[in-house]
């Protein structure tokens, strides 16, 4: 890869994006753009390295955002990492309670926005680039309550895969990677779901009692790890777990 890596993360105001982005920046010296729909959350992430990270306030659910997106890496050069992060957890209700509007905006930042983002961005993507995106166990695993996330996640993964059947003649190399219940501002969401609404709720507000959800920090440090250390058919040949894997890395999790 070239000298100067260049890195791009979606959801990057908070969270496991905002950690990632940090990780990316101050313990591999990658220039990081950091996107994400909130310019005060971004200005957080900035803060903690100005020198290396960038931000660009962006919806990447719509075709506009996508174009400034766009706009931006052709003014900054090819990116070696495009990590797909930016997702959201509504509707939580049963699939019979779902609105067509509630269905589609989900779609919208959970499975176009990495589709259509990666297709804009692949005339800048280096020749051994690595595309990524932040999966979920509820891409295997169904939920009541969760119908809209799970199917997004489901289709999430058949990207995955379906991209590195047509991109790795081309040396680019997309990869997929479930994070594990972090202490982000999605499970504070998750937390206020009502019962009846998602009936696993006691498991997840038990979760932050005990101390269990993981920190967004330790997170991004398996994710960088994944990125850094990995060769490109280890990359994409599995779908990283990091209650599975982080121990490859020899990291310890608690989960």
């Amino acid at each position: 890869m070239d000298e100067k890596r260049i890195a791009l993360v979606t959801g990057a105001g908070s969270g496991i994006g905002q950690a990632l982005a940090v990780c990316l920046a101050n313990e591999y010296s990658v220039s990081v753009l950091a996107v994400g729909r909130r310019l005060s959350k971004l200005e957080q992430t900035q803060k903690q390295n100005p020198q290396r990270i960038s931000i660009l306030a962006a919806d990447v659910s719509t075709e506009q955002g996508r174009a400034l997106i766009r706009a931006r890496v052709e003014k900054d050069g090819a990116l070696n990492f495009l990590i797909h992060n930016a997702a959201q957890l509504q509707p939580v209700k049963a699939l019979k309670a779902v609105t067509l509007n509630e269905w589609r905006q989900h779609f919208a930042v959970n499975v176009e926005a990495p589709l259509f983002l990666t297709q804009e961005l692949l005339p800048f993507l280096r020749k051994g680039a690595r595309v990524l995106h932040i999966s979920s166990g509820a891409a295997h695993h169904a939920y009541a309550g969760w119908g809209a996330y799970c199917t997004s996640k489901a289709a999430l993964h058949m990207l995955y895969q379906v991209w590195n059947k047509e991109l790795n003649a081309a040396e680019i190399y997309v990869g997929s990677l479930r994070p594990g219940v972090v202490n982000t501002p999605m499970q504070d969401e998750v937390r206020l779901a009502r019962k009846e609404d998602f009936p696993a709720l006691e498991r997840f507000i038990q979760l932050k009692q005990e101390g269990k959800l993981l920190a967004p920090e330790i997170v991004a440090r398996f994710i960088c790890r994944v990125l850094m250390d990995t060769d490109s058919t280890q990359f994409i040949e599995r779908e990283w777990d990091i209650r599975e894997h982080a121990s490859m890395f020899n990291m310890e999790i608690n989960q």
